[in-house]
């Protein structure tokens, strides 16, 4: 079994103005060629939302999560030719972090969960998948 990466960027912006503009215009970078080519090498999920809670500031974060590694490494190149070239357009600094899961808690299996550790009753139709091994 592989480790799945989550990646968080914060993507924090000269004005509001920018960050309008940028949201205006992610559909046209992010387009469903390139979610579709990052989906077949791994990435799992993309979630853009708007932090509100820091005043005088415009900021956005962004979740990834991929499937390993590997899957990371892969997608990484994709968006450094794909997505990055365009970044230049924007009145934005990006800080990214990076991180496997230690503790985890799924709705559906209940219970914060330390990664790798599977319930002690697990239900039926519950894969061991979604308790990685972080050290994988």
């Amino acid at each position: 079994m592989t480790t799945p990466i989550i990646n968080y960027t914060e993507l924090r912006f000269t004005s509001e103005t920018e960050m309008n503009r940028y949201l205006d215009q992610v559909e046209a970078i992010w387009t469903e060629e390139v979610m579709a080519v990052l989906q077949q090498n791994g990435m799992q999920r993309k979630s853009v939302t708007r932090i509100w809670n820091q005043t005088e500031q415009f900021k956005l974060g962004i979740v990834w999560e991929y499937e390993s590694p590997q899957a990371f490494k892969k997608c990484q190149r994709i968006i450094s030719e794909q997505i990055l070239p365009h970044a230049h357009r924007f009145g934005m600094v990006a800080t990214s972090f990076r991180g496997v899961p230690v503790l985890d808690w799924r709705g559906e299996v209940g219970g914060l969960r330390r990664a790798g550790k599977p319930p002690a009753e697990a239900e039926d139709g519950i894969d061991a998948d979604h308790f990685p091994h972080a050290t994988d």
